[in-house]
């Protein structure tokens, strides 16, 4: 190699060299060395970060004989050595964030007693150069919980942001657990506020109307709003000092049906509003309807069964019928009875009334042709009972709300209530409509919440276990 070329590659390298130096210098956290002096009957203050080490001095100037120093025994105690840790010369490391306490004795050991005693509290914080958050943008899904005919209520939602750290940060870094109280033996707790005397973490909100809480655990910053109002705010985290600005973003889901009545072999589209992302359809019954990726359900077998819609780890549901045409006819015409019509005993007959039996009968007269053995006016509870009896029409075992659960009722069913449960057709006084299952809600464990709906009643309708129970058609 001739000596151009050689210059060249030692100039090489020197660069490399340097550049590798202002590598490590961006990243490595400089720590510092303290010497912290000490007066006798006294609490001393220090702030330091951690990583940073130093020594602790017992200022014995006080005494007069200072020969006598050298027959002095020192004593330098922590009982929380995760946060400070310290030998018997003084010399201490901040190892990790939060408060500690070293207790200062010096003894004479000739006369065995103590001529110096104090306490210095450490409070250790971070260099947060280097501490960065994992996103400064989130968005906050608030997942409804629905009532039958009612404004839905949301749910509170919650977020998470990592903190980038290599020290563990907490809200409760600057309680100190472990300080001794030595004049009755007891541990304490120092009662120190984070936020106000620390200043570890803290934060506020540009839109105070989301009335958002936030704190850290484990390297983890948990925001949670507690408003039921969808919007937008920047949210301002103070770490140690740190000013960090996160753009938050909250907005309501909803699904476009709670209950949906289906035909066999027929299909219904089903829609997730206030969320563009990807979105996994799942059917708790694919024997009795099917979804698609695009939420489109289409009826197998008669049955009910929960559709649901998974976004990230949580759930929408809606509770689909699949039900025979003309019992979907039935259903929606004795919905809209009970919803529209008014409720009138002495103007039963009459168009824009109903009472019980009667809601009944004009909705499977009009669209099934079914008349309960009375063609031309509503007949009553007792005698609807009577002809589903006698036409085989009853199913066994009645109501339950094991059926109930197990969403074995069908739309179109027939609950007929008794006074005397022994005597079920001596005394039959009322009669309802199934019309279907409404999901209120999803767990995050995939189970819906759902309940049964009654034309004239909704969702707000009891029983009593094992009451009669009817299927006109079959």
């Amino acid at each position: 190699m001739n000596h151009k070329a050689h210059s060249k590659a030692k100039l090489f390298l020197l660069f490399l060299l340097l550049y590798i130096g202002i590598l490590f210098s961006f990243d490595k956290v400089h720590a510092a060395t303290h010497s912290l002096t000490v007066n006798n009957n006294e609490t001393s203050y220090a702030n330091v970060n951690a990583k940073d080490t130093g020594n602790i001095i017992p200022n014995l100037s006080f005494i007069e004989d200072q020969s006598a120093l050298k027959n002095f025994d020192y004593s330098f105690e922590c009982y929380n050595t995760d946060i400070i840790q310290i030998d018997n010369f003084g010399n201490f490391t901040a190892v990790n964030p939060g408060r500690a306490t070293v207790y200062i004795r010096v003894y004479s050991t000739d006369f065995y007693y103590t001529v110096f005693s104090s306490t210095l509290q450490f409070t250790v914080g971070i260099d947060m150069t280097n501490v960065t958050l994992s996103t400064d943008n989130v968005s906050a899904y608030m997942y409804p919980e629905y009532y039958y005919m009612s404004k839905p209520s949301y749910s509170n939602p919650e977020t998470t942001i990592n903190i980038n750290s290599e020290y563990l940060i907490n809200s409760d870094n600057y309680y100190d657990y472990n300080n001794y109280n030595y004049n009755d033996n007891t541990y304490y707790n120092s009662s120190v506020t984070n936020n106000t005397v620390n200043n570890v973490f803290s934060y506020t909100c540009s839109n105070p109307l989301l009335q958002i809480e936030a704190s850290v655990y484990n390297n983890v910053i948990t925001i949670t709003q507690y408003s039921d109002t969808a919007g937008s705010c920047q949210i301002f985290f103070i770490i140690y000092g740190k000013t960090f600005t996160v753009n938050y973003q909250s907005t309501k889901l909803d699904i476009s049906k709670q209950s949906c009545l289906i035909v066999k072999g027929k299909k219904k589209q089903l829609f997730v509003s206030g969320y563009s992302g990807n979105i996994e359809w799942i059917s708790d019954n694919p024997s009795i309807a099917t979804v698609n990726s695009h939420g489109i359900v289409k009826g197998k077998k008669i049955g009910n069964v929960i559709i649901k819609a998974k976004i990230g780890d949580q759930y929408l549901g809606c509770a689909v019928s699949v039900t025979k045409a003309k019992l979907k006819k039935v259903v929606e015409r004795a919905t809209f009875i009970g919803t529209h019509w008014k409720y009138s005993q002495e103007k039963r007959t009459q168009k824009g009334y109903y009472d019980c039996s009667a809601l009944v009968w004009k909705a499977y007269k009009e669209k099934a042709k079914v008349t309960f053995g009375s063609p031309y006016y509503p007949g009553v509870a007792l005698t609807e009972a009577k002809w589903c009896k006698s036409h085989n029409k009853m199913l066994k075992g009645g109501i339950t709300y094991k059926k109930v659960i197990k969403m074995q009722i069908n739309p179109g069913d027939l609950l007929f209530k008794s006074t005397d449960m022994k005597k079920k057709y001596a005394d039959i006084y009322h009669v309802e409509m199934f019309t279907g299952y409404f999901c209120h809600s999803v767990n995050s464990d995939g189970t819906a919440n759902y309940s049964p709906i009654w034309a004239a009643r909704g969702t707000y309708y009891s029983w009593e276990e094992g009451s009669l129970l009817g299927r006109p058609i079959k």
